[in-house]
């Protein structure tokens, strides 16, 4: 059995959590007071420990918040916020003194607290039930397809890695839905396919297990080789397909149970990548996963019938990665999953449709735009604590790197395409 990450269980009504963090999330924002600031974010942190979190896990995410703290509280701190306010004082530094702006400073700092008590608040409200939120997100109204998508990602994600070891490791089980289901439990004329990814991944490693560091994984996908990701998305939109068999409601479309199982398998592909970490951490580097997700938001949108699957997709890969404790800004990140699937929802069903441009270059400009656009919701954080104007200029170099990964993105992002076009057309007569 999984462990499970939420040992303490607390019963509390799910839309009593949502509540709290919207409440928490809209709440600090009005408040202006460095006193009052200061009492909710020892409320934040009293209730932290009183749910059981660690200070390790509080240690951790104070420190992933440094670089957006320092970039904040620095362009308070060098800039003038209110000349009928403003004191300066010099700060020695060696060899020269800076003049360093107090009273902005404290602008600055609470600027940073108001999105730790976000942050604080994320986790807290996670605690106790791994599925809490999604579930309070469905009796305020979310949608059905989302609920239903949002439940098989959570119940599946936790056993991801124990049925990938299940499927490699009892002989027959590789490719055609050993692990437990025998091969007729798959897609129709999907064993042969499977089979025949298995044995790329034999010959060449699997995904989980790609561990040569960033140069070889890149090599590898400059070679073209993308059938370990490729099969990969066919594995886990079977299993998702599989789970809503047994789970959704009668009345559920086909076409729409489909769509359901490429968003629901596109979102774990997503989730496995980032927990395998095939590319490392990179600290002068920001965005190089784009890479590799981008391509991923671009199959969402041609394998979805439905319109916006690339943004259901992109919305349960935030939603799930901010209850799984994932990046700095705590339920505010989820903006950065959903923008990509939003430009892909838009621009990829006429991009598709170009001929008279390279395939390549076309999927590379518009990973460039993928990844400004993906950027931006970091440049709306800012804009919400209302940082000064420098801010944005010191954001400008991230900006840069991320849109080079994304273009670079976009080579992949042509060999990921063809390598699942059999899989829309594999729709396409299911759907007929």
């Amino acid at each position: 059995m999984t462990k499970d990450p939420f040992p303490h269980r607390f019963s509390v009504e799910p839309r009593l959590r949502v509540f709290y963090l919207l409440l928490v999330a809209v709440g600090v924002f009005f408040v202006r007071s460095p006193v009052g600031m200061a009492a909710i974010l020892l409320l934040q942190t009293t209730l932290w420990f009183v749910v059981g979190l660690s200070f390790r896990k509080l240690f951790r995410n104070v420190v992933k918040l440094w670089g957006f703290a320092l970039l904040i509280v620095g362009s308070y701190a060098l800039t003038s916020e209110d000349p009928a306010k403003d004191r300066w004082i010099d700060v020695s530094l060696l060899f020269f003194d800076v003049p360093i702006n107090v009273s902005g400073t404290i602008v600055g700092v609470l600027m940073v607290c108001r999105i730790l008590c976000v942050v604080l608040a994320s986790q807290v409200v996670r605690v106790g039930d791994p599925r809490a939120i999604a579930d309070g997100l469905g009796r305020l109204g979310l949608p059905k397809r989302g609920s239903l998508a949002l439940d098989a990602v959570l119940a599946m994600f936790g056993d991801d890695e124990h049925v990938g070891e299940t499927r490699r490791g009892g002989g027959g089980g590789r490719g055609g839905g050993g692990g437990g289901g025998g091969g007729g439990g798959r897609r129709r004329e999907g064993g042969r396919a499977h089979a025949e990814h298995g044995d790329r991944e034999a010959d060449g490693g699997s995904l989980s297990k790609e561990r040569n560091g960033f140069w070889a994984a890149l090599k590898r996908l400059w070679r073209g080789d993308v059938g370990p990701i490729v099969g990969r998305i066919e594995r886990q939109i079977a299993r998702a397909e599989r789970h809503l068999a047994e789970r959704s409601a009668d009345d559920v479309t086909a076409e729409s149970s489909r769509d359901l199982a490429v968003i629901s398998g596109l979102s774990l592909t997503m989730l496995g990548i980032r927990a395998v970490k095939i590319l490392p951490s990179i600290p002068f580097a920001p965005g190089h996963k784009l890479v590799i997700l981008t391509p991923l938001y671009v199959v969402a949108s041609l394998l979805t019938r439905q319109r916006w699957g690339a943004t259901l997709t992109g919305s349960l890969m935030g939603t799930i990665s901010f209850l799984m404790g994932d990046g700095r800004y705590g339920v505010f990140e989820i903006a950065k999953h959903i923008t990509p699937g939003v430009l892909c929802d838009l621009c990829v069903p006429w991009l598709s449709r170009i001929r008279w441009l390279p395939r390549p270059l076309i999927w590379s400009l518009f990973g460039g735009v993928v990844a400004a656009g993906r950027f931006a919701t970091i440049f709306g954080v800012t804009l919400l604590v209302q940082a000064p104007a420098v801010a944005y200029a010191i954001l400008i170099p991230g900006l840069t790197v991320n849109v080079i990964f994304g273009v670079l993105s976009g080579y992949v992002t042509w060999h990921i395409v063809r390598g699942v076009e059999r899989l829309n057309a594999d729709t396409s007569s299911e759907n007929r």
